[in-house]
């Protein structure tokens, strides 16, 4: 969009072939680029930086030799848009060859149609001759055109063409219908797969000393084209840096999942089944909106950006609007806005969760702060809890007032002052974990990680404090 729209302005641009949105744009200063910038696409650009002269002649006399294979967008004429793969870089003249799923049809198509070549739509004789390598036919020719398995060959001026490091799967649909070329398109849907990979996934190492290991992503890094997993060996935790080209997504039946791809697209549901790369969902047609208190995106969650013109960027939600149809986040020092609809919330693994043995692990003392919503970053010390409703109220440390907040949506900073359970000493208690749990028993004493209690007619013994409970 950004490239685009400075092309219109005038501007000279360059796309780079190997890093993802990095442009080269010949300019008397970057005022002068700002300020050709709508809001919208001035605050995708994080950084301007002047190269030397000796650096733009390289950078240049490299981009006038497009890498084979690679991809790119046809930006004239008929094929206006298209994404091609290229066949042959070397032609003279600054030409490029490259194949692409035709428009036009030696055989009667409705308008507008978009497919592959069906060779057994053309006469038989000798007005068609195969392509071969070898014995095998990977393509024909039919009055002046060359096909490869479907796909049209064309020669298409360098300038007319523009690299795409990693299309969408859907737009090189009828390339993966083709097959050409199958180890560059099996790369391809990888690395675009990839870009979804979020932290708490799970992965597994497809290459190298460490292949068939699982772990858990930790970071990611994709102008780097690396992640960071979390394996355990022999117990101990060890963290690794692995490229993503050399590992792969675990599922698992149970996993919630969006489809980003294909007919489906936008469906969301469980996985129920799977059998080899094929996963059966089920979906989820509720319409109901789901409570605000657990789902849905709020004031200071992490979120990753799946579609549009920011896809691949993350950042901490600062704001929404009214409406509740778009959101701004910090992406390093800029702040975006986004529809939330193309959006996907990264959980935050240090809140408050529910477990079926203990419940919440949270009481009135502990000093806790707000990790998400509109009370975002508020700290204080809790008052009261209500578990049925899973909320509890808290004393703002800043102006002293009450907050109501859902459980969920706060991390525990630290556990209540024991001098605060003095007053229980005495006083009958729960036990609500270990070998004793539903019991009440009458507490003695206590320290920082027990207490002496004796369950009712039985001699006193020390139990973990996360075990008991007060009234």
């Amino acid at each position: 969009y950004v490239a685009e729209h400075l092309r219109k302005k005038e501007f000279r641009v360059t796309v780079s072939a190997w890093i993802a949105g990095q442009l080269y744009v010949l300019a008397d200063s970057p005022k002068a680029i700002s300020d050709s910038l709508p809001f919208s696409l001035y605050l995708a650009v994080k950084q301007y930086v002047r190269i030397s002269d000796e650096e733009r002649e390289a950078v240049e006399r490299s981009h006038r030799k497009i890498p084979n294979p690679a991809w790119v967008r046809i930006k004239h004429e008929k094929y206006k848009g298209d994404i091609a793969q290229v066949f042959d870089s070397d032609l003279p003249n600054d030409f490029v060859a490259v194949l692409v799923p035709p428009r036009d049809f030696p055989y009667s198509m409705p308008r507008g149609s978009r497919s592959l070549l069906d060779r057994s739509h053309l006469p038989n004789g000798d007005a068609v001759s195969n392509i071969s390598i070898g014995e095998e036919v990977i393509g024909c020719k039919y009055k002046g055109e060359r096909y490869y398995m479907g796909l049209l060959l064309k020669n298409v001026h360098r300038d007319r063409l523009e690299p795409v490091v990693c299309p969408h799967a859907d737009d090189i649909q009828l390339h993966l219908q083709s097959g050409w070329n199958r180890t560059f398109l099996k790369t391809t849907v990888h690395a675009f797969a990839m870009q979804f990979l979020r932290v708490g996934d799970r992965a597994r190492i497809v290459k190298g000393d460490l292949r068939s290991e699982i772990g858990q992503v930790v970071s990611t890094d994709y102008p780097a084209g690396s992640v960071t997993l979390a394996l355990k060996f022999s117990g101990f935790r060890k963290e690794v840096d692995i490229r993503l080209e050399d590992i792969e997504r675990i599922f698992q039946v149970g996993d919630s999942v969006r489809v980003v791809a294909g007919p489906y697209l936008g469906v969301e549901g469980y996985i129920i089944q799977m059998v080899d790369d094929i996963i059966c969902l089920c979906q989820d047609v509720s319409k109901e909106e789901p409570p605000p208190s657990v789902e849905s995106v709020q004031i200071g969650d992490s979120i990753d950006v799946l579609v549009g013109e920011h896809m691949g960027k993350s950042g901490i939600v600062r704001w929404l609007s009214k409406g509740g149809n778009y959101l701004w986040f910090q992406h390093e020092s800029s702040n975006i806005p986004v529809p939330i609809k193309t959006v996907q919330r990264i959980p935050n693994l240090q809140t408050l969760q529910f477990t079926q043995d203990r419940g919440y692990d949270v009481k009135a003392g502990d000093v806790v702060k707000v990790a998400r919503g509109p009370e975002y970053s508020t700290k204080g010390v809790v008052q009261s809890v209500d578990f049925p409703n899973a909320r509890l109220t808290l004393l703002a440390e800043t102006d002293h007032s009450l907050v109501d907040v859902p459980i969920g949506f706060v991390i525990k900073v630290s556990d209540a002052s024991l001098d605060s359970f003095k007053k229980d000493i005495g006083q009958e208690v729960y036990i609500i974990g270990g070998d004793h749990k539903g019991y009440r028993a009458t507490l003695y004493s206590l320290s920082s990680m027990d207490c002496t209690v004796a369950l009712h007619g039985q001699q006193r013994t020390k139990i973990q404090l996360k075990n008991v409970a007060t009234r």
